[in-house]
């Protein structure tokens, strides 16, 4: 969801955290949501980093 892709752009961070907050137990396994709900929150500057140098 935070990568662009040829049919839309990079959504805003806190859209993905709404999303899968929204759909945890819904569309995405609750265990998982937390696992990427915690990266996302406290790691997404690494993401950043490795999206930036492979664009």
């Amino acid at each position: 969801m935070t990568s662009r892709r040829t049919y839309r752009d990079a959504l805003d961070l806190q859209i993905v955290i709404d999303e899968i907050e929204k759909n945890r137990r819904i569309q995405f396994d609750p265990q998982i949501a937390d696992v990427f709900l915690d990266i996302l929150r406290n790691h997404y500057d690494e993401i950043k980093k490795i999206q930036e140098k492979y664009a």
